[in-house]
Formats: C-alpha cells, sequence, structure tokens
C-alpha cells in the first residue's frame, strides 16, 4: 500500500491528474518537446515497415485522430496502434536503460491520439506525456530486471504510462485515472518468446500498450473501471508479472521532485538496446588494424544482453537489429552503425558474415556493477599475436553523454527525410518547436499536413 493507505495506482493518478504545464522546470519541458520530436520522427520513417502496414490495411479510413506517416485521418485507436508500432520499428525510439524499457512508443502514439480527438493544446499534451513517462519510468524501474526476463516491458508497462498520459489528456480526475490504471493492467501483455526467430512481433507490444492505454482511459471517461489494488493485489500485476519482491516505495521515490524523464536515452544507433555498449566498444578499435587482421574477436556482455541480443547468423534486418555479433562486425569494419548498415546488401556481404564468424559472445555478469547499466568488453586478437580491447559503460545518448540538442535535431531530420523530402522534414522540426504554444493538437497536425505531398 502507497503512502497515505492509498494503493499505488491512486498515488500514481493524483500526480497525472494534477500535473500541471505551468509548473514544470524548463529542463523538463525542454526535453518534452524533444521527446515529442524524436518519437514524431521515428514515427514517420517507421510508417512503411512491415506491421505498421499491415495495421493500416486494418484502420478505418477516417476518424479524429492522426497518422503520423501521412498526417490523415483516422480512428484514435487504430491512430494509437499505428504510431506506436512504427515509433518502435527502426529500434531508434528513446529508452530508459534503468527499466529497460521504451517509453516513448506507447505513450506519444497514445497521448498524441487523444490529444487530436478532444483537440487540446500542445502544452497539455505534453504535460500529459510528462506525466506518462514519470509514472511508468518509475514502476519500469522497480520491477526489473525480474520482470524482463519473460515480460517485454515496453509492452506491459507502457499501457500504464499510456493509460496515465490519456487519462490527463481527457481531464479526468485522480479516481478515473486510477481505474484507468486498473483496466491497463488487466490488459497489459508482451512475452519475449517472440525472440529470436519472430521479432518483428515486438513491434505489436507498444502498439497494444498503446491501444490498451487509450482504451482504458475511453472507458474509465465512460464511467467503467478497473481496480485501484491493480498492482499490489493479490491477484494484481505485481503478483502475476513480477518474479521478485517489489520495493512499492521505489515505484514513487521522488515523483513529483525528481523528473526521471530527463534521463532517457536518445538513441544514437537504430538497434537494440543491448547491442549499444558493444557497438560504443568496437567502434573504439575501429580502424587500430586492418579488418583482414582481425583473427578473433571477443564480446563480454551481460547474460541478459546475450539472451536478448545475441541472435547469430541474422537473416533480415530485424533479427540483425538483435544481434551483437552482427552489430560489433559492423562498428569494426564500417566505424558506423546507421540506418543504411542494415541493408539486404550489407547484411549478406561476404567479408562482413565472415567476421561476423569470428566473433565469440562471453556472459559476464561482473559487468554490471550498477544497476541498469549493461556494460560491454570487445577484445581483438591479431595476425600478429597482439590484442586490442576496449571497454564501454555507457552509451552515446545516455544521461552521461547525451546527444547534443543539434545531435538530435539532425537524428530526427534524417528519420523524416526519406518520408516526407528535406523542406517538409525541416518544417516538422519548426512546428514541433512550436507545440507548447498550439491550442489544437488536431489543427496543429492538420496545418503540418500541407508541407507533406500525399503518399
Amino acid at each position: 500500500m502507497a503512502a497515505n493507505n492509498m494503493t499505488l495506482a491512486e498515488s500514481y493518478a493524483g500526480f497525472a491528474s494534477e500535473l500541471q504545464w505551468s509548473r514544470l522546470r524548463p529542463a523538463v519541458s525542454d526535453i518534452a518537446v524533444e521527446l515529442f520530436a524524436d518519437w514524431f520522427a521515428n514515427a514517420a520513417a517507421g510508417y512503411g515497415s512491415a506491421v505498421t502496414t499491415a495495421l493500416l490495411g486494418l484502420a478505418p479510413g477516417s476518424g479524429t485522430a492522426v497518422r503520423v506517416g501521412d498526417l490523415k485521418a483516422t480512428d484514435p485507436l487504430a491512430a494509437a496502434m499505428i504510431n506506436a508500432s512504427a515509433a518502435h520499428a527502426n529500434e531508434f525510439d528513446d529508452s530508459y536503460r534503468a527499466g529497460l524499457f521504451h517509453p516513448g512508443a506507447p505513450i506519444q502514439a497514445a497521448a498524441f491520439a487523444a490529444a487530436c480527438h478532444v483537440r487540446v493544446s500542445g502544452a497539455e499534451l505534453l504535460t500529459a506525456i510528462v506525466a506518462g513517462y514519470e509514472i511508468s519510468m518509475r514502476l519500469a524501474a522497480a520491477i526489473n530486471p525480474a520482470h524482463y526476463k519473460v515480460w517485454h516491458t515496453t509492452g506491459t508497462v507502457g499501457a500504464f504510462g499510456a493509460a496515465a498520459a490519456c487519462a490527463r489528456v481527457l481531464r479526468l480526475d485522480a479516481a478515473q485515472t486510477a481505474g484507468a490504471l486498473g483496466l491497463a493492467g488487466t490488459q497489459a501483455a508482451g512475452l519475449w518468446e517472440i525472440l529470436p526467430a519472430t521479432p518483428l512481433a515486438k513491434n505489436l507490444h507498444p502498439a497494444k500498450a498503446a491501444h490498451s492505454g487509450l482504451l482504458a482511459a475511453f472507458l474509465a471517461d465512460k464511467g467503467i473501471s478497473g481496480p485501484a489494488s491493480i498492482f499490489e493485489g493479490d491477484r494484481g500485476f505485481f503478483a502475476a508479472m513480477v518474479p521478485a519482491q517489489v520495493d512499492e516505495a521505489r515505484c514513487l521515490d521522488g515523483l513529483g521532485t525528481q523528473w526521471l524523464v530527463l534521463d532517457a536515452t536518445f538513441k544514437a544507433y537504430p538497434v537494440c538496446g543491448h547491442a549499444m555498449t558493444p557497438i560504443e566498444a568496437a567502434l573504439e578499435l575501429h580502424g587500430r588494424a586492418p579488418t583482414a587482421d582481425l583473427v578473433s574477436v571477443q564480446v563480454r556482455a551481460h547474460p541478459l544482453s546475450l539472451q536478448i541480443a545475441g541472435e547469430r547468423n541474422p537473416a533480415n534486418e530485424a533479427q540483425a537489429k538483435f544481434s551483437i555479433p552482427y552489430c560489433v562486425a559492423v562498428a569494426l569494419m564500417k566505424g558506423r552503425v546507421g540506418l543504411e548498415e542494415f541493408s539486404p546488401q550489407m547484411i549478406h556481404d561476404p567479408a562482413l558474415r565472415d567476421l561476423v564468424s569470428r566473433i565469440e559472445l562471453v556472459a559476464d555478469d561482473g559487468l554490471a556493477k550498477v544497476a541498469g547499466k549493461r556494460p560491454a568488453r570487445v577484445t581483438v586478437r591479431l595476425r600478429t599475436g597482439e590484442t586490442l580491447a576496449a571497454q564501454a559503460d555507457v552509451r552515446k545518448g545516455d544521461p552521461e553523454r547525451p546527444m547534443s540538442a543539434g545531435e538530435k535535431r539532425d537524428k530526427c531530420i534524417r528519420l523524416a527525410v526519406p518520408v516526407w523530402g528535406e523542406p517538409a522534414a525541416h518544417n516538422m522540426i519548426d512546428a514541433i518547436s512550436a507545440l507548447p504554444a498550439a491550442s489544437d493538437t488536431r489543427k496543429w497536425a492538420e496545418e503540418l499536413r500541407r508541407f507533406i505531398a500525399d503518399r
């Protein structure tokens, strides 16, 4: 039971319903805009992905919400699923290291759909997004890594974050918001059995989380309520889905005073987060010896990282992004890891495949000395008998090594240009900068569409 004899859902609901844009620290409001831009650009870039295309084929052709990829109208629940799936498709969306969690894809997709539907201001939308991040990031950190061994946090906890954000957009009171969290919890799902064979199914997890959160808020607004004891109840979320004792105080620690949204990672590489420290270590070694002189490569990483991203023989783009050997080989050979490094031609390049075959993965839980971090060490042995090694403790884009404002902007433009063209991509960034002052989110999206040609 949370403080003051309130359940955890009731405590979260009180925070979400009372949060105000005008009371946020400038650093928090600034990063909210940057996170929205990162999500929006990812949702545009992933619009043509396989799962998103399949969802598009099932969606109504009109409605009160907006698809990011073409900024056309559709049903709000469909928009939430489409935009969440698209945002996660390239493995380039934001993450929260301590929670093993991608908050942006489900939370922002659901909140944006709700904001378009009820036509709230940009500031109200961004406030709701912050509420969803703060609640879900705490929850994710408190239940992991135990929960993550079987459950994909983005699918499970993402539903709670989406529900909290949508409740705030719909201006639900605290009791209704707690009920929405209860309804979200009874829908929360996402199993890691999808890997390694069916990585595309991973995009369904944020899509369903966004859908579940928005549906929960819509139902709560209509007087349908879920249990306020959804977290700590005998048959609730913790009992069912966390095989370890949950520190409930940690679920609330610093809520409203310590802003975890500032700890979000803006991803610098379009890969599974578990492959990013191996990439960083490999990039340090790039150019120090010809690739042909590398006799063997050893990658030491946390066992959990190898469980999620240990694919040895990727056959396609989706599998390659969950392959530490592939990502390390690309970093060693090319000195960069971008979207173009996952083309079919690159994945089946004989020289790259040969290097992948020489990479050994070693599970080393001794590298995880700080909770939530996933350091990696790469050691290469040369034909001369010499060895070279590098270790990375954090990733580009993590709070300890942040991307600059210019780097974040450039990333968004690079993502949007192939979809909309360069002028529209720059207009997107300018429009998002003005979002806090927009009086109507749907009108804001409709005005942005004027700069984007029909697809």
